[in-house]
């Protein structure tokens, strides 16, 4: 919206024109309604997705200044967007931006997931609906409190409110943590004990992708700390040492299939990442992570990353493949990616619709989905494709490397 400025021109004043002045209050109407469509386009460069970045601007025109207000997602981009409305014309602003990380948390802006899943949800309160879920031990910035909740951001950059158990940190103090040996845990579900005793206290439930800091071998089991400070034993067949995982960690077809399997059964929960429960893109996204790769959190953002698959003669994807469902564009409406699965194969996959189970695109296969056949997008290849496709490796991300 380039033009608009050149609507707001002769009513601005001093905004562009120094000679001229606001002197009604339509026209500062109609320069508060200019200033509206710029900080709108400044928002689809700066931060077209919501989901991933806060750009939660307003402005208005006060006499022959541009008052701004509201939350940017931090100083780096406030700096982008006063440059942005220098460039488009607007050169005397009052500036009351709050670039996050709000002030109030002072140094405390990292932290570490405490409980095996901690649900993160859209709005500061507990019926808003479920954005996600963060494993223990995920690292998460933290970007304000609202209402007792933080507001955090997640490796995989989602946003949302937790009540959960959050430790909180400074950057010294998540260095540290972040350093420590950690295992990982590989088994679906497991508990964390106060002794080697399995009759002893459960201290707490673990689920695969979970993540504790090394105290001890302990024989049988891995002697664990949480972020908390809380200790306890895991077994050592549910878990293995991160740094051992993170290398040998590979997405093969065969490997990301058979981790799918593992899932079977597992029921959907709208934001579930976890073995407990999964929606579409969760159990996704849990299946490339536990094989090295983190993937962006929700299907329409995997549509985006790994390589294209040509279905032009018919789908016959690869093992490992992402299929995309949703509505196709039409007219003026746009693509809407609503569903992803995982391929095994041919015209079969395995997805997360009701329970993790299986489906098919062939008409003859017992398992044929025709609503899944019509609503059918395309494909795109996570295995093999590299980090330039919008993809992130565990060997590479220095939490995971514990060189933070």
């Amino acid at each position: 919206m380039h033009h608009s400025w050149n609507i707001l021109r002769p009513l601005i004043g001093t905004l562009v024109v120094p000679m001229l002045c606001l002197v009604t209050a339509a026209a500062q109407t109609d320069g508060t309604t200019m200033i509206a469509d710029v900080l709108k386009e400044a928002r689809r460069t700066l931060a077209p997705d919501r989901r991933v970045a806060v750009f939660d601007v307003q402005g208005e025109v006060r006499g022959d200044e541009a008052v701004l207000t509201g939350e940017i997602h931090s100083a780096d981009m406030k700096r982008a967007l006063l440059g942005y409305l220098k460039e488009h014309g607007v050169t005397k602003v009052v500036d009351s931006i709050v670039a996050l990380p709000q002030a109030s948390l002072g140094e405390k802006t990292r932290g570490v997931v405490s409980l095996s899943v901690a649900n993160i949800r859209y709005k500061p309160d507990h019926p808003a609906e479920m954005a996600t879920q963060a494993l223990l031990g995920t690292p998460v910035r933290v970007l304000k409190r609202e209402h007792g909740w933080l507001y955090v951001q997640t490796p995989d950059d989602y946003l949302g409110y937790t009540d959960d158990n959050i430790v909180l940190m400074t950057q010294a103090e998540y260095t540290a943590w972040a350093g420590q040996p950690k295992i990982i845990v590989t088994a679906e579900m497991s508990t964390v004990r106060e002794s080697t005793d399995p009759q002893s206290q459960q201290v707490g439930d673990i689920v695969a992708g979970c993540i504790l800091a090394l105290k001890a071998d302990a024989g049988t089991h891995f002697e664990v700390l949480y972020p908390d400070g809380r200790t306890g034993f895991v077994r050592k067949e549910d878990a293995e040492p991160l740094d051992a995982y993170v290398a040998h960690a590979r997405a093969t077809p065969e490997t990301i299939v058979a981790t799918a399997k593992r899932f079977f059964g597992v029921p959907y929960f709208w934001g579930g990442t976890s073995a407990k429960a999964l929606d579409c893109s969760g159990f996704t996204k849990t299946v490339y992570f536990l094989n090295g790769i983190v993937l962006p959190r929700d299907a329409s953002q995997q549509a985006l990353v790994g390589e294209v698959v040509d279905t032009s003669n018919g789908v016959n994807l690869q093992p490992g493949d992402l299929l995309f469902f949703g509505a196709k564009a039409k007219g003026d409406r746009r693509e809407r990616v609503t569903h992803t699965a995982i391929s095994i194969g041919g015209k079969r996959f395995i997805h997360a619709s009701g329970e993790v189970r299986y489906n098919s695109l062939d008409p003859k296969d017992p398992d044929f989905s025709s609503g899944r056949e019509q609503s059918f997008l395309r494909a795109r290849r996570i295995i093999g494709a590299p980090e330039s496709t919008g993809l992130r490796f565990l060997n590479n991300n220095p939490y995971y490397t514990g060189k933070p």
